[in-house]
């Protein structure tokens, strides 16, 4: 707390001065007790005043803590010693960002990590537009690099800026972005209204790629978080739901699936009334009909047909979008498997019944969960006969030990109740909720248990698309009164896929895909510092693809490191490559 002292002009006093001196020894005593000055001993020197001199005015007097003046303010003190004393900010020493912080790659400028060395007001280059970005602080890490929160003076705001590792796999990686949100941003949603995250400007600067994004705010995880995980309120769960399915709307339309949809993707916005969400990391995301790798969507969040090694459209998409919904609510996961047999199970327990038949035949890892008691011949209709059981029944846990030699990871019972009826109408209500406010909630509750049975669907075919589910009364507000039966809309058929790998990008996989970006200084060959990487040329073409999802970037959060899929689709319907030796413009 700063001290204030009001005192004549010219006979600065203070409390504390004056404490001293009722305190000070007579001569006799001064010998043996040390001499301890007040704080007032640091002050510029001025000649003693003319003690006739009456001063005609008062002033305030404002001292901060010794512990400021000595530290933070430490120049300002010895300017009052010393008046001559001059210090440029230019001699601080370094304050890392970036750990480890010694330059062992790329001339000094990389970690061990392959990470660019980042330091307080290190300032990155779009050495052909000459924007700087000044590097503030840092607002995450993970496997792909780094994000920073960067100032810049052309525009006189922040900015998230996506430093990638100098490494090819991650290069191509950060390519999938800047090609779908290029896409996206330019082609269908020049007017900012569909909450997707804004991309401004991508270069590459000391062999990074660094793609700037709008700086964004906390994400939904760490909402929950803040809330100690216990649910929102409906009215914020309807907002964000209507918000997030213009999102997926959007995509449905530009035919991309955005494979690792989570309440971490999920930012607000800074300082918007009422609240906005944006979705960030597109990473991860393929075209519709040229999907190829298996490993895809985080666990807590992945489909049946991802789950069961079954060709996958948009709809997974909206599965991970229901699994979203019931968390806002709920402030735990749905589905929180430790493992994919737990995970399974976990779906069979909760929603009853299981993925329908014809998934389960043509699904590759049927046998991993399944096991067949039954004609299967039906199937070509893709629906089981009234009366008529399936022909797949799910492993027991001993079964499953038995098959794959090994016991499965369970994880921990979260819920009272084991179906989602009662997972929803048995949540506390809140404190002290008058009873007109409970039974309005009520109301609203079986409606969100229905909007959920549309989402989380085994039947990837009978599963709402983003318009479908933007009708039904939960989202709209209207009065739920019996089952809401959707508009008709004609599903997609996943095209057969031509290649289905499982895949891991932390074990250095990688595709030389020709993504489409040409990035100045770096469209022939990316370097690289590993000499296990195949270098292979890129070559411009409207493909996308992924090796592992980017995370987060804001100011409040970490990032997230799942995995993604890799898609190449080089006859797609006029898809922006983002070609230019600039690049995009803030």
């Amino acid at each position: 707390m700063d001290e204030v002292i009001t005192s004549k002009e010219g006979e600065p006093q203070s409390s504390e001065l004056a404490a001293e001196e009722c305190l000070l020894p007579s001569s006799s005593e001064s010998m043996a007790i040390r001499w301890r000055p007040g704080r007032l001993v640091f002050c510029p020197y001025s000649p003693v005043l003319d003690t006739d001199a009456k001063p005609q005015t008062l002033r305030v007097v404002v001292r901060r803590p010794l512990v400021a003046r000595l530290t933070k303010d430490i120049v300002e003190t010895y300017q009052i010693c010393n008046p001559q004393f001059r210090y440029s900010e230019e001699l601080n020493p370094k304050r890392f960002l970036t750990s480890p912080a010694i330059g062992v790659l790329n001339d000094g400028y990389d970690n061990a990590n392959s990470d660019l060395i980042l330091t307080v007001n290190f300032v990155l280059v779009n050495l052909d537009t000459q924007r700087r970005y000044i590097v503030k602080d840092i607002l995450g890490h993970g496997t792909f690099g780094q994000v920073a929160k960067c100032w810049v003076a052309e525009t006189n705001g922040f900015v998230a800026v996506k430093i990638i590792k100098n490494q090819p796999a991650y290069y191509q990686q950060a390519l999938v972005e800047v090609s779908v949100l290029t896409t996206l941003n330019k082609k269908f949603d020049p007017e900012d209204k569909h909450h997707i995250v804004r991309i401004y400007d991508y270069f590459v600067y000391q062999r990074h790629l660094c793609i700037a994004f709008e700086l964004l705010d906390t994400n939904l995880y760490e909402l929950i978080k803040i809330n100690h995980f216990r649910g929102l309120s409906l009215s914020i769960v309807q907002l964000f739901s209507k918000q997030i399915l213009r999102g997926l709307a959007l995509m449905k339309d530009a035919c991309i699936i955005h494979c690792d949809l989570k309440p971490e993707n999920i930012l607000l916005c800074t300082s918007v009334k009422p609240a906005e969400i944006k979705i960030i990391d597109f990473g991860s995301a393929c075209i519709e009909d040229r999907t190829v790798y298996s490993y895809i969507q985080s666990r807590y969040y992945r489909s049946p047909e991802v789950l069961l090694g079954y060709r996958y459209t948009t709809a997974i998409d909206m599965w991970s979008f229901g699994c979203i919904v019931a968390e806002l609510f709920l402030g735990l996961p749905l589905f929180p498997g430790a493992s994919e047999f737990d995970l399974l199970m976990r779906m069979i327990k909760i929603l009853g019944g299981q993925p329908p038949d014809y998934v389960l035949k043509e699904a590759k890892n049927s046998s991993k969960f399944f096991k067949c008691v039954g004609n299967i011949s039906y199937e070509e209709t893709g629906q089981v006969p009234t009366g008529r059981r399936s022909a797949y029944q799910a492993l027991t846990e001993e079964e499953y030990e038995a098959r794959e030699l090994k016991k499965p990871s369970i994880g921990k019972e979260y819920f009272n109740h084991m179906n989602l009826e009662a997972i929803v109408t048995k949540y506390p209500y809140r404190k002290n909720l008058p009873e007109e406010d409970i039974a309005r909630e009520s109301q609203i509750r079986l409606a969100l248990i229905d909007f959920l049975r549309g989402l989380v669907e085994f039947d990837p075919v009978k599963r709402w698309s983003p318009l479908q589910a933007s009708k039904h009364p939960f989202v709209t507000g209207e009065p739920f009164t019996c089952h809401f039966k959707p508009p008709p809309e004609t599903p997609r058929v996943p095209v057969s896929q031509n290649v289905t790998v499982d895949h891991h990008p932390a074990g250095g996989h990688w595709f030389a895909a020709g993504l489409s970006p040409n990035i100045p200084g770096r469209n022939r060959v990316a370097p690289h510092n590993s000499p296990h990487f195949q270098v292979v040329p890129y070559v411009q073409a409207g493909s996308y693809g992924s090796l592992g999802s980017h995370g987060s970037y804001n100011d409040s959060t970490g990032l997230g490191s799942s995995y993604g899929s890799y898609g190449d689709n080089s006859n797609m319907l006029a898809y922006y490559s983002p070609v230019g030796p600039s690049g995009m413009n803030i």
